[in-house]
């Protein structure tokens, strides 16, 4: 075991502790007042802020401004179902902070899907979604939950009754699903029945495609980051999708699991050679830009999804800048 796996797992149980009081406290919160205004950024924050800045040049600029500064993001229009490599295809719905892209890769032995969405959004998005791609949903043979909110698994449930998939997630993220309080209003999300927790590192299977999973606690206890070939035109790229939740929250204590976890992903997506950016609440590295891009395309052009080796680095490393200035902050 490497001695960065050692440090994780050290981070994930002390998160697994404050993640359960974080859920007992939430309802005592509940009718509070109004937090306190915000506080003026101490030069400690401000240093830190023309760090992520320098990192992020022009290419991440957008990445910067809404990790490291949190303003409100309206949800997007949805742009309908798209083909984003030879093997990799996106249902993106109205997607948003609190709404995820479901992505379905294409394999000799059917489909892995990563993500379910919201079940509100199953028969309204993503069975439309399936059948303007040309895809049947039963062909949906692993659904991968990349962290245990309802955004990400509130559908999985009704894939399970109706298509029969296998459902793989970690499984501190499954035991955090059990401790989720019931929503100020509504129906609880259920959560899937569960087919395989994974462990880290441990490639996922299915046909001629594999899926390799990352624990990247932070967000929640067991959220996965997740690495995956697809070929654009034949050629292969290796595409990084940080699965679990990209805006900092929480304690500082928490965040600093995540810095953590940032690292370990980094070394894992430096080893596989990640090329493709992608994540399932693209709020913030220019997705509608890029599909728009991809539907103009010309024979010859450049993938707009493949940003390099380098700029995918410099992409986590902004991320982990921005939670830097989210604990400074909260400290200050």
């Amino acid at each position: 075991m490497s001695n960065g796996l050692r440090r994780l797992i050290c981070c994930l149980i002390t998160f697994v502790a404050l993640a359960c009081a974080a859920v007992r406290a939430q309802g005592q919160r509940a009718g509070q007042g109004q937090a306190q205004a915000a506080k003026p950024d101490s030069p400690q924050v401000l240093a830190d802020i023309e760090k992520a800045k320098a990192l992020a040049g022009t290419t991440w600029a957008l990445e910067e401004h809404v990790i490291c500064d949190l303003p409100s993001i309206s949800p997007a229009v949805d742009p309908g179902p798209q083909k984003l490599f030879d093997n990799l295809y996106a249902i993106p719905g109205a997607y948003s902070a609190g709404s995820g892209v479901i992505y379905l890769i294409t394999t000799t032995a059917g489909i892995i899907q990563i993500d379910s969405g919201l079940q509100k959004d199953v028969e309204t998005v993503y069975l439309p979604g399936m059948k303007k791609l040309g895809f049947d949903p039963a062909n949906v043979k692993i659904v991968i939950i990349t962290h245990g909110h309802a955004d990400h698994f509130g559908g999985a449930p009704y894939l399970q009754q109706h298509y029969s998939p296998h459902v793989y997630m970690s499984a501190s993220d499954w035991d955090f699903m059990q401790l989720a309080p019931p929503p100020a209003q509504g129906q609880p999300a259920i959560p899937p029945k569960v087919d395989m927790f994974v462990s880290d590192g441990q490639p996922i299977v299915l046909g001629d495609e594999k899926v390799t999973p990352v624990l990247i606690p932070g967000h929640t206890p067991g959220s996965l980051g997740l690495i995956f070939p697809v070929k654009d035109g034949g050629k292969s790229h290796t595409v990084g999708i940080v699965g679990g939740g990209m805006l900092p929250q929480g304690s500082p204590d928490q965040m600093r699991v995540f810095l953590h976890s940032l690292d370990h992903f980094e070394e894992w997506t430096k080893k596989m050679k990640v090329d493709v950016e992608l994540q399932n609440h693209p709020i913030m590295d220019g997705f509608a830009g890029k599909l728009t891009a991809l539907r103009a395309r010309k024979s010859g052009d450049p993938n707009p999804f493949v940003v390099g080796q380098e700029n995918y680095s410099r992409f986590v490393e902004v991320m982990h800048q921005c939670v830097q200035v989210y604990i400074d902050r909260r400290l200050q």
